[in-house]
């Protein structure tokens, strides 16, 4: 059993975890595009989002100053992507995708909104995020 913090993570989770029962951040079970898991509270409307375009592994909301992200290889660029479409720039390292989070990442709606806002327009297509091109 491992605790690496004092927040635990759901029932559900813990069954599934390796034996993680407990971490650092508080936690909340975000279910969309037919994934769920327990995520810091502070990245739940992230990835509300972020799961229509990939696949992770792990996240954290704040780890020295920043979050990051950790997306599956073969989804990387599209998370990579979709972090750029909100204006968040992220820098890679170790396989992650860091950056400064915003207060209102705990907020799906706000996300999307943020979407959105850039002039973005987007569809789910075979479970994968993708933009909508503007006709010329």
């Amino acid at each position: 059993m491992n605790f690496l913090g004092p927040h635990p993570l759901c029932a559900e989770c813990r069954r599934v975890n390796g034996g993680l029962l407990a971490v650092g951040h508080r936690q909340v079970h975000v279910r969309a595009y037919g994934k769920g898991a327990c995520v810091d509270r502070g990245l739940a409307g992230l990835f509300a989002v972020l799961w229509a375009v990939c696949d992770t592994r792990s996240c954290c909301e704040d780890s020295g100053g920043e979050a990051y992200v950790v997306p599956t290889e073969d989804t990387f660029d599209a998370a990579d992507r979709m972090l750029r479409r909100l204006g968040l720039w992220p820098r890679t390292g170790d396989g992650a995708l860091w950056f400064t989070r915003p207060a209102w990442f705990e907020d799906a709606g706000l996300v999307r909104r943020a979407l959105d806002g850039r002039e973005s327009r987007w569809i789910v297509t075979d479970r994968r995020f993708q933009a909508l091109r503007r006709p010329d």
